[in-house]
């Protein structure tokens, strides 16, 4: 698929995606969303890649849903939900953002956000949806929701509380005021603050360090981190399900081989 609303590049095992409006602070259109579960879903079962960025060029990370357009967006939606599956976007809750961020929050590999600027409703949520979230000091989180007087979306009122805390999530999304870069580190919504001249680059390296591991237990430790069982009992089941699969791979026997041989591990994420 050529994309039109974001780009791809995929080098040492990393897919990176960057957001492409910057006219429109990289807002989800209809056609980035669909753009975006593309790659997604064409990156998921491909083992050259074995981790993702996603960042937005120019100012912003994302703004949310762009609201612009009226009845041409609406089109456009609805040829694009023809396109590619009409019941399944049709029927998902929020039509084919419901589909997207479904994909997301299930998406078997590493995500590390590059949150260069402003990420407002869904696009807030789109970086809370990654795994790891570095933020340039440019950064800031606003649940936007209540500025146009509906209800959060797109998973955040799932992500916000666990990563917040309850209250003050509640303040947040009540309030919709921002969460700049310093804060939202201390908060722990994001790992760590960049200057903006490295944050993609840095990004990138944390990426292909990751890429660089046995990529068959990361993606499992990602599985079992996001499905967490309701008791530590089951938790711990899950854990032994985890080691059964992974003690028989190939890169288990590289771990070992190489510490015993004190040399560096070639995993091959088999």
């Amino acid at each position: 698929m050529a994309y039109e609303d974001l780009t791809l590049v995929v080098e040492h095992d990393v897919a990176v995606v960057t957001l492409n409006r910057p006219e429109k602070m990289n807002a989800m259109g209809p056609r980035l969303v669909f753009e975006l579960l593309d790659v997604l879903e064409s990156t998921r079962h491909d083992d050259s890649v074995k981790a993702m960025v996603i960042t937005g060029a120019g100012r912003g990370f994302c703004a949310g849903a762009d609201v612009s357009g009226g009845a041409a967006m609406r089109k456009l939606s609805d040829e694009l939900d023809e396109a590619s599956g009409y019941r399944r976007h049709k029927e998902a809750p929020i039509g084919h953002y419901g589909v997207l961020f479904s994909t997301l929050n299930d998406y078997p590999k590493p995500i590390v956000a590059a949150v260069n600027g402003a990420a407002a409703g869904a696009g807030m949520s789109l970086a809370l949806a990654c795994d790891i979230r570095l933020a340039s000091t440019n950064a800031r989180f606003i649940s936007a929701f209540v500025h146009r007087a509906i209800t959060p979306d797109t998973g955040s009122t799932f992500y916000l509380p666990q990563m917040l805390g309850k209250g003050r999530a509640l303040e947040f999304m009540y309030t919709g005021e921002p969460i700049h870069a310093a804060e939202a580190e201390r908060y722990g919504l994001t790992n760590r603050t960049l200057d903006p001249e490295s944050l993609v680059e840095e990004a990138i390296a944390l990426a292909e360090k990751i890429a660089r591991g046995p990529s068959l237990a990361i993606e499992l430790t990602k599985r079992l981190v996001n499905n967490q069982a309701s008791t530590f009992d089951m938790q711990v089941e899950r854990e032994a399900w985890g080691l059964g699969v992974t003690g028989q791979s190939e890169d288990r026997q590289e771990g070992i081989d190489s510490f015993l041989e004190k040399r560096p591990a070639q995993f091959r994420g088999r």
